[in-house]
């Protein structure tokens, strides 16, 4: 079966939305699939994680009418040439340029919200997103062959902003096994940043660097830690926009805390584990993730998470003894990162439950076989 999967930034420093598409793009190959991509914006230096097979098509398709022929006839052979459409976001020009093509052409397409719809993203410029979604966004979901959400969660919040009667699954995202199939030694991380400390604790944060990601919380609770446990630093791994990092620098000088943090920039591929098997917590206090890919990585690594109220697996991973609940102020992040601290044996425990889980819960061939299952359902009613 040909898949033509259609996100408007292929660009891994985007963030969590173009990793799950792209460990969902390997798993299909594995169970048979063809997939191919098209975006409108492509950073080809940060693509290895991507097997080589899967090809990536740029195509520069802007909002209707402001738009290419020339490039808007590479849309339209991209998806004449697949069986189905898989559609990542709602509310870009190209999934939605691509999504009435596909109704032009009669081909059916599944829809991946990545938690667009959520409570607090919703509240984000909430009245320019109920216009699109009044304008084109249901639309664009009613003539979708399936509506696919992450976790229970993310149904549950988006269930107000859905047409009725489109079908609507959950299945879980999934992990590249190459990455993680067979774990790096601990101290790999020194060929990859040599730059890093080799005291102890060390905590990383593996996101962009957003204010939804609610770094500064994380930052305003590294003055006590730092006093707390002497050599404890914290690795952010992430780009964001340039203000915002500024901002965050500020932040930092003004506590006095630079020695204790660090910045090494986007990573993927072998850097990426190499750095989360060398963490000993790795903290996102986000205020939402609608999965928390960074965080299923990080159990992967057998590396126990700071969980806050709106993580989408956050529920599943608490209950495994995987993670480390808490709120998002700073003063909850750092008890709970003290408290997880002060005993290493139950984090050592953890770091176990969470690669149990996630081997077992996100494992590709699992996934993979319950989006093709999917596709193959839509294919038979056309």
């Amino acid at each position: 079966m040909r898949i033509g999967h259609i996100i408007q930034s292929s660009s891994l420093a985007t963030g969590g939305p173009v990793t799950a598409m792209f460990a969902m793009c390997n798993a299909l190959l594995q169970v048979g699939s063809v997939c191919n991509i098209a975006c409108r914006n492509r950073n080809e230096e940060i693509e290895s994680d991507l097997d080589p097979r899967i090809t990536i098509s740029t195509m520069d398709i802007g909002r209707i009418p402001f738009t290419n022929r020339n490039e808007m006839i590479k849309l339209i052979h991209f998806i004449q040439d697949v069986d189905i459409l898989h559609l990542h976001g709602l509310w870009d020009s190209l999934p939605g340029a691509a999504a009435g093509l596909a109704e032009r052409f009669r081909k059916p397409y599944v829809v991946s919200l990545h938690g667009m719809l959520l409570n607090r993203s919703m509240a984000n410029h909430s009245f320019r997103k109920k216009i699109y979604l009044f304008i084109n966004g249901k639309k664009i979901m009613r003539h979708a062959s399936a509506l696919h959400f992450t976790t229970q969660l993310e149904l549950s919040q988006s269930q107000p902003f859905l047409p009725n009667g489109t079908e609507r699954v959950v299945i879980p995202l999934t992990i590249d096994n190459r990455l993680f199939k067979k774990l790096p030694d601990e101290k790999q991380w020194r060929n990859y940043f040599p730059q890093l400390p080799t005291s102890w604790p060390r905590l990383v944060f593996l996101s962009r660097i957003h204010p939804v990601k609610n770094l500064p919380s994380l930052i305003n609770a590294m003055p006590w830690l730092v006093k707390e446990f002497p050599g404890l630093h914290l690795v952010v791994a992430g780009n964001g926009e340039k203000e915002y990092i500024r901002h965050i620098h500020q932040s930092i000088n003004n506590a006095g805390i630079s020695q204790a943090i660090y910045f090494v920039g986007s990573v993927s591929g072998e850097a990426k584990v190499a750095l989360l098997r060398s963490a000993t917590i790795l903290t996102i206090p986000s205020f939402h993730e609608n999965f928390g890919m960074s965080i299923a990585e990080g159990l992967m690594c057998e590396v126990p998470a700071l969980i806050t109220p709106d993580i989408g697996i956050g529920t599943e991973i608490i209950a495994c003894g995987a993670g480390i609940p808490c709120r998002e102020d700073h003063e909850s992040i750092s008890a709970a990162i003290a408290g997880a601290l002060h005993n290493p044996e139950k984090l050592r425990i953890a770091g176990d439950n969470g690669r149990n889980w996630a081997l077992k819960t996100l494992a590709p061939g699992t996934i993979a076989t319950s989006i093709l299952n999917l596709y193959i359902k839509i294919s038979m009613k056309r």
